[in-house]
């Protein structure tokens, strides 16, 4: 690289600032789990990266003319502008989710302080073999994984909280008549 800067004219086959904001954007896509959310396009990024990353390496040395095409570099600023559309993508259905999951919480805690009530009003006898803090630990799991932005699994716990809330009502509701 040296070289590159004593030889008049000449600059590097491997533009280090678009490879670093390829790997940052790389980084980004796992913090936000893209192979989980968007499993085909992170993978078609994710080879391409590796192509053109090992490309990179193989060229680290090599200098060209101002004049004369960079390919590779074409290639890593395409591959960041997808990168970047896919984090875009990826930002904005996880933003969905968390606003779902975060409406799907506050109604099943809504649903279940009254039917809490309900239960506490007959003693708190255990309906159907559920034992009354089931439901409960179920929104728990929804409000830790939801804090932790695992919303997909926050938003399984407290469906899973709704369904057994529907089912203890109904039970409950018969029992009382």
């Amino acid at each position: 690289m040296a070289l590159a800067g004593s030889i008049s004219g000449c600059i590097e086959a491997v533009p280090q600032d678009v490879v670093e904001a390829v790997d940052h954007i790389d980084q980004e896509l796992v913090e936000l789990r893209a192979g989980e959310f968007l499993p085909t396009d992170y993978t078609q990024f994710s080879h391409q990266w590796m192509a053109l990353r090992a490309r990179a390496q193989a060229d680290e040395d090599l200098i060209r003319w101002p004049w004369e095409p960079n390919e590779l570099d074409v290639a890593l600023r395409q591959l960041h502008a997808e990168g970047s559309r896919i984090v875009a993508r990826l930002t904005k259905e996880r933003e969905s989710l968390r606003d779902s999951t975060e409406a799907k919480i506050a109604q099943v805690e809504n649903r279940f302080q009254p039917a809490t009530l309900q239960v506490s009003a007959i003693d708190g006898r255990t309906l159907s073999g559920q034992r009354p803090d089931e439901i409960e630990r179920l929104m728990n799991q929804a409000r830790v994984l939801y804090e932790q932005g695992q919303y997909d699994q926050s938003l399984n716990a407290s469906d899973r909280a709704a369904q057994s809330l529907f089912a203890r009502s109904a039970l409950l509701g018969r029992e009382l008549r």
